[in-house]
């Protein structure tokens, strides 16, 4: 992966550039469609492709353990095959849900004898 400087704004931080991947440019900055449960709502994989030319989809890696969990995307060859989505994909951590979602999530603490 790298990133191709294309201009910058010499009065602020300002910059555009593009992210190239293994599954293909990305222009920055980028609106990157959000498919949390590994699809993006309300529309099809074919128009995100060919109408919108999303170059990449933002997911959520907490939500995809929730469901479809880790075993399923792994018996369906990965991420972007369980998508059906030859274009980049950025998974976040999903930090926040843990949080949010609190009343759906289940932690086992496991606590040394002693405390220091």
């Amino acid at each position: 992966m790298r990133f191709t400087l294309q201009h910058s704004d010499p009065l602020s931080n300002a910059r555009t550039g593009v992210l190239h991947t293994d599954h293909g440019p990305i222009p920055t900055p980028v609106f990157m469609p959000v498919g949390t449960t590994a699809t993006v709502k309300g529309i099809h994989q074919r128009e995100l492709k060919d109408e919108i030319k999303a170059p990449i989809i933002l997911g959520n890696t907490y939500h995809l353990v929730l469901r479809p969990g880790t075993d399923i995307i792994h018996k369906a060859g990965g991420v972007h095959r369980f998508m059906q989505w030859d274009g980049a994909v950025l998974t976040d951590s999903g930090g926040y849900q843990v949080f949010s979602l609190a009343d759906q999530r289940k932690l086992t603490i496991l606590l040394p004898r002693r405390m220091w």
